[in-house]
């Protein structure tokens, strides 16, 4: 009972002080409770941010999208450092901030100027990834390309993707000529192609010569709207014995694909809208799965045991399900998965004894003028009576008018 009556006395004397004191004093005293407060809380976590090790540091800065990372070390001369040391630079009109609604010239100036001035800055030590995104520039200045190249692609470089803008048209002694990024393949020569994993080219010519060194580690190889023979994809496929994924797009100058036989790891190959291609013969042993879309030629995937889904679409030609019913079989023996889309076809669908004995998913999907010469479609039981394990059938069927 004393001793409460003695809190109560103390209490009390506290209040008559601060009352006496006026109310500066009893802000004073909250602001002392409050950094008696923040000062247990740090000691509770420990060390602060800048206290942290460099490499935890640096992993916290790789972390942030490049705007945010920018934004750090304008703010923090603990994240300076790491700033030209940054391993993934990804460029484009959304990770720099830019206008997507400015004109194109505005756009240009501004992309390569940022671009720039980062590159510039950067050291090109540790850079994983460089992934430069300039379709909606015009006319660009292809030094600054080969300067950025130089700085970045460097041994320990694992992503290189390069996305450039529609060719353009330049006058030279009043000639026109078509302006194409010529990509330097010599940068892959000096030891940085044995640590490339994934290499993606976009509107840009490649000329791999014997001398390319080996690219022991690449296994993504993706190119779209590339300038390339078939005999220099040969000498590039030739020295990537790695490749897991190859993927051609609108690369017009190949007429024949060759993939050698030593791609032991390829299970994944995609060809579309070549347009001059004539032929497509791979030895790859353990291909899976092969995509076609185009002017439908000469395959031969060397009767791929491994081949398990197969997609062809050739809108520009007829009678493509009659072809894959009388061939499909010596191309890919143990496809489960098979998905043709063509033209209406002018020949009914033939009835032959070969079976595909491990077809699961077929669709056939037709496309036709309409009021066109019929097509008996009850044909089609030809394929669902060669495959006995069939599961699913999907059967799309449209047609379109010409306007008068």
């Amino acid at each position: 009972m004393r001793l409460l009556m003695s809190r109560k006395r103390h209490r009390l004397r506290c209040r008559r002080r601060i009352r006496d004191r006026g109310p500066v004093a009893l802000v004073a005293k909250r602001k002392s409770l409050r950094c008696q407060q923040d000062d247990n809380y740090h000691v509770d976590r420990g060390i602060s941010c800048p206290d942290l090790p460099e490499d935890i540091l640096r992993h916290i800065h790789a972390k942030m999208t490049l705007r945010d990372a920018a934004r750090a070390t304008c703010a923090s001369h603990a994240f300076r450092h790491n700033w030209i040391c940054r391993p993934n630079l990804t460029f484009s009109l959304g990770t720099l901030g830019l206008n997507r609604n400015a004109s194109r010239d505005v756009i240009t100036r501004d992309l390569i100027s940022k671009i720039d001035l980062i590159m510039q800055n950067h050291s090109g030590i540790g850079v994983k990834t460089l992934d430069i995104d300039l379709y909606s520039c015009d006319n660009i200045d292809f030094a600054y390309l080969d300067s950025w190249l130089r700085i970045a692609v460097t041994p320990g470089i694992e992503e290189l993707i390069l996305t450039l803008p529609l060719p353009s048209i330049v006058f030279e002694n009043a000639l026109p000529i078509i302006s194409v990024y010529n990509f330097p393949c010599s940068l892959l020569s000096n030891g940085s192609g044995n640590s490339i994993q994934y290499l993606n080219l976009c509107y840009c010519t490649l000329r791999p010569t014997a001398g390319l060194g080996c690219l022991r580690s690449l296994t993504r190889l993706h190119m779209s709207c590339t300038r390339i023979t078939g005999d220099e994809l040969w000498c590039l496929l030739s020295n990537s014995p790695a490749l897991v994924c190859l993927k051609l797009l609108h690369c017009e100058e190949i007429i024949s694909l060759k993939i050698p036989s030593l791609l032991q790891r390829l299970r994944f190959l995609e060809v579309a809208y070549c347009d001059r291609l004539q032929v497509v013969e791979s030895n790859a042993p353990n291909l899976t799965t092969f995509y076609f879309a185009g002017f439908l030629g000469q395959i031969s995937l060397g009767g791929s045991l491994q081949l398990k889904t197969l997609r062809m679409i050739c809108f520009r030609q007829t009678n493509i399900v009659c072809y894959a019913r009388q061939n499909l079989l010596s191309i890919a023996p143990n496809v489960e998965t098979l998905t043709i889309s063509s033209l209406n076809e002018m020949v009914n669908t033939p009835m032959l004894s070969s079976k595909f004995l491990h077809l699961k998913l077929l669709q056939i999907s037709l496309v036709g003028m309409a009021f066109s010469r019929a097509y008996d479609y009850l044909s089609l039981v030809s394929f669902v009576d060669a495959s006995p394990c069939l599961e699913n059938f999907v059967l799309a069927v449209s047609s379109f008018i010409l306007p008068s």
